[in-house]
């Protein structure tokens, strides 16, 4: 006697996604713009400016990510790891060292978000690096 296969039944089983447990989270492009949305970005801002002095470098969870850099930049970080672990016997990770600088460039007096290419980028770097300099 042959057996019939059900063709819409799956051999692990059904799909969980498939039942409508999940729904889909909508971004903040989707959300239409009000005062309050406005409003509570606006404190969430306030409040992790605020707290940047009592978080700077404090182990929290972390998510891995991949970053590329140029040689050079690359060479002189590894560098840097040697000689502080020759000097000290202990070296300060690389993960560390990048959280550390982008964590100052976040404290900078700089309105990161309008920055829309390399060249603005690279011109406001520029003016950040003579306003510390004439210090």
């Amino acid at each position: 006697m042959a057996v019939s296969k059900n063709k819409s039944r799956s051999v692990l089983g059904d799909n969980p996604l498939a039942q409508g447990i999940f729904s889909k989270t909508q971004t903040d492009k989707e959300l239409p713009e009000t005062s309050d949305n406005q409003e509570s970005r606006l404190n969430n801002q306030e409040s992790i400016i605020k707290n940047q002095e009592s978080r700077f470098l404090e182990k929290t969870d972390r998510e891995a990510v991949n970053l590329r850099l140029p040689y050079e930049l690359n060479d002189w970080l590894n560098e840097l790891l040697k000689k502080g672990k020759r000097r000290h016997g202990s070296k300060i990770p690389k993960e560390v060292w990048v959280q550390a600088a982008l964590e100052l460039f976040k404290v900078m007096p700089v309105n990161w978000e309008e920055i829309d290419s390399e060249e603005s980028l690279m011109s406001t770097l520029l003016n950040l690096e003579s306003r510390i300099k004439n210090l």
